[in-house]
């Protein structure tokens, strides 16, 4: 039996029927594979944002932490600093006073060294009286005196 051509074409036509069929089959299948692939990719994407968010969390976290930290010690070291500088006033007002005691002190013991050199150039003056009016001892020139030691 011969084939006519028009039966000839038509196994043509369904062969390549079939050569398409089985191309859009395949197409179908890696269609469904790509979705499958991009699904999992966004899932992977979901799960890698979220990992993503927690470290941008904690780093927040930490970078607020870390704020706070700083804030402190920056307010001791103010407050350190702030009592510092009164310590070295008052360091320096009691020094002023020390200056102005130690002239003052200084002062007064000239002003008794001078009183004390005058008293005792009074005595050798008196002694020197006594030993020149004829040797008399104290109880000769105040009667008194002798009652009472």
């Amino acid at each position: 039996m011969t084939d006519t051509p028009s039966e000839s074409r038509l196994d043509r036509l369904e062969a390549l029927a079939e050569t398409v069929l089985l191309a859009i089959q395949q197409q179908g299948t890696q269609i469904a594979d790509l979705r499958e692939s991009i699904a999992q990719q966004g899932a992977q994407i979901t799960e890698v944002s979220g990992g993503i968010a927690e470290v941008v969390a904690m780093l927040s976290e930490q970078a607020e932490q870390q704020d706070a930290r700083q804030a402190e010690s920056d307010q001791r070291f103010e407050n350190l600093l702030q009592d510092a500088r009164a310590d070295r006033q008052r360091i320096d007002e009691a020094l002023a006073r020390g200056d102005r005691d130690r002239a003052l002190n200084e002062s007064e013991h000239r002003a008794f060294r001078e009183t004390f050199q005058t008293l005792l150039a009074e005595v050798a003056r008196i002694w020197q009286q006594l030993k020149i009016g004829g040797g008399q001892t104290v109880d000769a020139l105040n009667p008194e005196i002798k009652g009472e030691c």
